[in-house]
């Protein structure tokens, strides 16, 4: 009982502490101007989600600031009222002119502060790079000098980039959408901006192509109430509300609406580390391929025999399938990311070369790698991993080669799969044969032409053989020309795996004929 009371005590001295520590004294003067400003209305960028958000349908404005706002509000007894929607830089010409009170989301700078006072901070984000996917690697601000950036208009990140890196190319844009669309586009290199809003923006608008690829030394960007020089009073009041929010409010209010998620590409340590292995993986890479496989059909086989096992129960049925799928989308996830990391280990070491057909070697050893990263690609990507777009998969595949090899060259893709059920086993060696002879064409097919046709095509013939039809119409080869070279040697371990057999037609061009099999199931 006593033990008991004790803790009524505890609890009732410790919620009066709380409730003391949130009561905040204001002075004369500050309860006075309080008074006499019930209303007040303030600036804003209606295009900054998730920190401002503007509905034009329902004139509601809210966010993570609009969490502060309402803080303010709740202390002060204060009415603070949005503005009509308008645009970041419309806002700073407004302010600039005294059109405009208040701006309740802004970072301090020097030239911002000749027209605005400040109140302290009350939340900070960081500044990232953002490119696309497939772009070289950058670890920071430096990497972008020569290259071309877009940053929104009188937004604090043109104004520091444009001091401390005079020598990057910055292309203003309205907003930060617009932004990531020229980065996405390839209209620009990168951008620089909030994660918050970066991310918002990337999911939002479905920008698959974009990453977050690096910090910036903006880590820590702090966001402020921007207020009108004659207003001392709303400064210190400000101050005296942001002092009191605790911790776990803030984290309240981050919480509620931000969830992020990323992973900045690979770093310098790895790329150092990796060079020092780049020949060896150049080597070892065939020698991947078959352990791949080979891992592949235990993996298949585990498969199978968990679901046997599943089928006593439904919902066992169920649940094990769901775990089964996200294991095996996650191999091909990481499997697809080393082999990214392969490609481009390989991409940085045939910079150092000077031998043309050794960075032509290196070339082709990269375009196997890709053939396969593409393939894990579309497995990680699908929703149902018994299922993969065979016509997809080869197009982009040749697609691919055509870029790499022939950009000077008008070159027709004749491309006809027939529904198809193939899977990994299968195409993981079809695609390498493929790759061969498709760039075998791009490098001799259309020598002294400007264009010309590829055609690849599949059916299937009966039971589990099909038949591939693969050549181009360039000048063709003499029949009694000699072909050596790793590539035959791959095409020739690759049809037999398929247990299949391969000819060349007697037709104008190269063009071949390869009978293989669905080797899916043994």
């Amino acid at each position: 009982m006593v033990k008991t009371l004790y803790l009524i005590l505890f609890l009732v001295l410790t919620l009066l502490n709380t409730a003391i520590a949130q009561e905040i004294e204001f002075t004369e003067s500050e309860k006075k101007w309080i008074a006499e400003h019930p209303v007040i209305y303030h600036g804003y960028d209606a295009s900054w989600h998730p920190f401002e958000f503007y509905n034009e349908k329902d004139s509601v404005y809210y966010g993570i600031i609009g969490d502060y706002i309402k803080i303010v509000e709740d202390k002060t007894g204060i009415t603070i009222k949005p503005l009509r929607p308008i645009s970041w830089e419309e806002t700073i010409k407004e302010v600039k002119a005294g059109e405009i009170d208040l701006v309740t989301g802004i970072v301090s700078s020097e030239s911002r502060q000749e027209y605005l006072s400040f109140s302290n901070s009350y939340l900070s984000y960081p500044l990232v790079i953002i490119t696309r996917k497939e772009y070289d690697f950058i670890g920071g601000l430096e990497d972008l000098k020569g290259k071309k950036i877009a940053e929104p208009v009188s937004y604090y990140s043109l104004e520091r980039i444009s001091i401390d890196y005079p020598e990057i190319d910055i292309v203003s844009v309205k907003n930060t959408d617009e932004a990531l669309q020229k980065v996405s586009f390839g209209h620009v290199d990168a951008f620089v901006g909030n994660l918050a809003v970066a991310s918002y923006y990337i999911n939002k608008e479905g920008y698959t192509n974009l990453k977050i690829a690096a910090p910036t030394k903006y880590d820590h960007i702090d966001v402020s109430f921007g207020v009108r020089k004659d207003w001392p009073e709303l400064i210190s009041v400000t101050n005296k509300i942001f002092s009191q929010i605790p911790q776990e409010k803030h984290n309240e209010i981050k919480n509620h609406w931000i969830k992020v998620r990323y992973e900045y590409g690979i770093s310098i340590q790895q790329i150092i580390w990796g060079s020092a292995f780049a020949l060896g993986i150049v080597l070892l890479v065939i020698a991947v391929i078959l352990l791949w496989n080979r891992s592949l059909q235990k993996e298949i086989v585990k498969r199978n025999y968990i679901e046997k096992k599943l089928e006593e129960s439904l919902l066992a049925l169920e649940k094990k399938n769901e775990e089964k799928r996200a294991m095996l989308k996650e191999i091909h996830h990481r499997v697809k990311n080393n082999l990214q990391v392969v490609n481009s280990l390989l991409k940085l070491q045939s910079r150092k070369l000077i031998d043309v057909d050794a960075i032509d070697m290196f070339k082709e050893t990269r375009n196997r790698v890709i053939s396969m990263a593409l393939l894990h690609e579309k497995m990680y990507r699908s929703d149902d991993i018994h299922q993969i777009n065979v016509q997809e998969y080869i197009s982009l595949l040749v697609e691919d080669l055509v870029k790499s090899y022939a950009v000077d060259k008008q070159i027709k893709l004749n491309i006809k799969i027939e529904p198809v059920n193939l899977m990994m086993r299968t195409l993981v060696p079809l695609g390498l044969i493929i790759n061969e002879m498709i760039t075998n064409s791009l490098k001799h097919g259309f020598k002294e032409r400007t264009d010309g046709e590829i055609f690849v095509f599949i059916k299937q013939i009966g039971g589990v053989q099909y038949e591939m039809i693969i050549g181009d119409n360039g000048v063709g080869v003499k029949n009694n020309s000699k072909t050596t070279g790793i590539g035959v040697k791959l095409i020739k371990i690759f049809t037999k795996q398929l247990n299949g057999s391969l000819e060349r037609l007697d037709k104008p061009g190269t063009v071949f004929r390869l009978v293989f099999e669905k080797i899916d199931l043994k």
